[in-house]
């Protein structure tokens, strides 16, 4: 018995070592890619060790571009406001939805199910977002997407699998029902909140649709939209140098390398940020989801 286990803990380990690797060899590539040089990319393509290494990619992107600092910070702010926002949101309309006895509770789950299927559509939020006062600032980015109907339901599903008594215990303790939410379900539901607090993370950090819709000033746009646009515009900012230069640094600046330098820079913070989570990812979306 001891044998077949011992086996099969072989066998599993190199199965998930192999997986592993199918996910971190891409990224191995990418790393390569954006220290690479233009003509080494085009001569020797994907390679796990980098040739010809250059900095021309990192040097186009951090130096010679200063607004990716402030957007950067442009960043980091919506996402940390707009995550906590969310949660917010998210977490007391899934605390009353979870309530049997709250009054029209299933018209109101209905309500928020219809959303999850049709929505108004691009031209109608542009015109909410102006009318309300909202174009061109930062609100833009948060407050049209302060609830995401799954990431309620799934909520609401770990709110209605913790046990009653605990709430009626409160009760008797002379609890309100904001009382209950903050010093008891809140605490009880770390998993969920952090599962659901990285994917609002995630779909902030890496939005910038709404941005480039909502934002006319580039003071206020965020790293996505501007590495974008940096992107978008490598051929126009060769042609506004010097035209002696042009040519030059056009055959210096790899267009991929850029590309590579681009994702890497805007998947780093996530990575760093993921392990710390991790433990509670599993758990939150297993256990918000087992219960209808």
């Amino acid at each position: 018995m001891k044998r077949r286990i011992n086996g099969f803990n072989l066998i599993n380990g190199t199965l998930l070592s192999l997986m592993s690797l199918l996910f971190i060899i891409p990224f191995i590539f990418l790393i390569n890619q954006s220290f690479m040089s233009n003509e080494a990319i085009l001569k020797y393509g994907y390679t796990l060790f980098p040739r010809e290494i250059a900095l021309y990619s990192y040097k186009y992107l951090l130096v010679e571009n200063v607004f990716i600092y402030k957007g950067l910070a442009i960043s980091v702010l919506v996402t940390l406001v707009g995550t906590f926002f969310c949660l917010l949101f998210t977490c007391t309309m899934a605390y009353g939805l979870s309530k049997k006895y709250l009054p029209y509770r299933s018209v109101l789950t209905m309500a928020v199910l219809i959303t999850m299927f049709f929505s108004g559509g691009l031209i109608p939020s542009y015109l909410l977002v102006t009318n309300i006062g909202l174009r061109d600032s930062l609100w833009a980015l948060i407050l049209p997407a302060l609830i995401s109907p799954w990431y309620m339901f799934l909520m609401r599903n770990f709110f209605m699998d913790i046990p009653q008594e605990v709430e009626e215990s409160a009760q008797m303790d002379g609890a309100n029902e904001i009382g209950i939410l903050i010093k008891i379900i809140v605490p009880m539901s770390l998993p969920s909140m952090a599962t659901i607090g990285l994917f609002y993370a995630v779909g902030h950090w890496n939005s910038w649709f709404s941005a480039a819709i909502y934002l006319s000033t580039q003071d206020k746009w965020p790293l996505q939209l501007i590495l974008r646009g940096m992107l978008a515009n490598l051929d126009l900012a060769a042609l506004g140098k010097n035209p002696a230069m042009a040519f030059e640094w056009m055959k210096n600046m790899p267009k991929e390398g850029v590309k590579a330098a681009a994702t890497l820079l805007t998947a780093l913070p996530i990575v760093c940020v993921y392990p710390f989570i991790q433990k509670y990812f599993v758990k939150g979306m297993l256990v918000g989801s087992v219960k209808g």
